[in-house]
């Protein structure tokens, strides 16, 4: 299946008891955008912002109205960081690491999930 903006798949961790339903995000536009003017996210809802390789990847929450989760993800599909409730229009959420996806959840949404979890993405 190829992969674009408008996929929806499921990312999951069996072991922790996580699963969400997430939206793909592999564009530019669709990276910058991020959850800017969107309604909050529902029970198990996310977004995951999937880039080409990995590097330091900070976010932002300019437009944002609502608090997130954000999980910083390896090429390995191995959490590298997680920052829970990240607050409305916090200018500069810098990890400090290097990762090649985000996903941005409800805020916590993630509490099960700890660093080094590896998490299995599913066709929906």
């Amino acid at each position: 299946m190829k992969e674009n903006s408008n996929t929806k798949m499921i990312l999951t961790n069996k072991e922790r008891n996580f699963k969400t339903t997430t939206k793909l995000h592999t564009t530019l536009l669709k990276q910058i955008k991020g959850l800017m003017f969107s309604k909050p996210l529902k029970n198990n809802q996310s977004i995951l912002l999937k880039f080409n390789q990995e590097k330091n990847l900070p976010i932002h929450m300019i437009f944002v109205f609502f608090s997130i989760d954000a999980v910083w993800i390896n090429k390995n599909n191995k959490i590298v960081k997680i920052i829970r409730n990240i607050k409305p229009f916090t200018p500069n959420i810098n990890p400090k690491t290097k990762a090649i996806s985000i996903l941005e959840t409800k805020k916590h949404a993630t509490l099960n999930l700890k660093v080094g979890d590896k998490l299995t993405l599913l066709n929906k």
